[in-house]
C-alpha cells in the first residue's frame, strides 16, 4: 500500500471521532445542546486537499446534516471561510505539496496529527 494511502485510511478512521463530546454547531447557535452525530464536509470528501482540514469539518446532528444535504439550509460558516475553502479546494494537491517541500504522505500524516489533537476521547 502506498504511504499516502495508508495515512488517508488512518485519517478516514479518525475524523468521524471529532463528533465525540461535541454538539451540533447549528443547534448550538440556537442555544440547544444536541450531540453531534456526523462530521459534515463543506467541500466534498473527494477533494483530498480539504478532506481532513479542520475548518472544512463541521459537527452536526443527524437532522441538520440531512437538511444541508437536501439543500434546505447551508453550512453554518462565514462567507470568508467558505471562499477560503473554495480557493483551497481548487489547488492541486501534488502542486501544493511540491510548493511546501513535502510528500503527499507527509501532508496526510500532518493532517492526521492535527485531527488526533482535536479528538475528544
Amino acid at each position: 500500500m502506498d504511504e499516502d494511502k495508508k495515512w488517508i485510511e488512518k485519517c478516514d478512521k479518525l475524523y468521524p471521532r471529532l463528533r465525540n463530546g461535541r454538539c451540533c454547531r447549528i443547534c448550538q447557535a440556537m442555544w440547544k445542546e444536541v450531540p453531534a452525530d456526523h462530521i459534515h464536509h463543506c467541500i466534498r470528501r473527494n477533494v483530498l486537499i480539504t478532506r481532513f482540514y479542520l475548518p472544512n469539518l463541521i459537527p452536526l446532528c443527524a437532522y441538520h446534516h440531512e437538511m444541508i444535504h437536501a439543500g434546505k439550509m447551508s453550512e453554518p460558516i462565514p462567507e470568508q471561510l467558505r471562499e477560503h475553502l473554495q480557493r483551497l479546494s481548487n489547488k492541486n494537491l501534488k502542486g501544493y505539496c511540491i510548493a511546501k517541500g513535502i510528500t503527499k504522505a507527509e501532508f496526510f500524516q500532518k493532517q492526521y496529527n492535527i485531527l488526533k489533537e482535536q479528538v475528544l476521547y
